[in-house]
């Protein structure tokens, strides 16, 4: 008696009839544009005070180095960091980057 029930309820279906409906994610074009771009694009966000940081590292760097050298190589740091400024400066008139930033925020 006991092995015909535990077959009988082994064999038996669910009672539950809900039907599941596939999930449906609605994207703008800017955000599949985005996303086409693939896994390994990067939208190098830096943070605003980035300049300032690598000043500092390169000068940590640069006390390393022998005193003969050091500045010389202070020099072309100081060349280079005047002309990541005015890079910046012409990069932040550029809405892309900016547009794409919100784009990921809104995701």
């Amino acid at each position: 008696m006991k092995l015909p029930t535990l077959v009988w309820t082994q064999i038996k279906q669910p009672e539950n009839t809900d039907t599941f409906y596939p999930r449906v994610i609605a994207f703008t074009i800017d955000e599949l544009t985005l996303l086409n771009k693939g896994l390994k694009y990067n939208l190098n966000h830096k943070q605003k005070n980035w300049i300032k940081t690598l000043t500092l590292e390169a000068e940590s760097a640069i006390t390393q180095l022998p005193t003969h050298e050091q500045d010389h190589i202070r020099y072309q740091v100081a060349h280079n960091v005047t002309r990541l400024n005015k890079q910046q400066g012409e990069k932040l008139a550029n809405n892309a980057i900016q547009n794409m930033r919100k784009t990921i925020n809104q995701m």
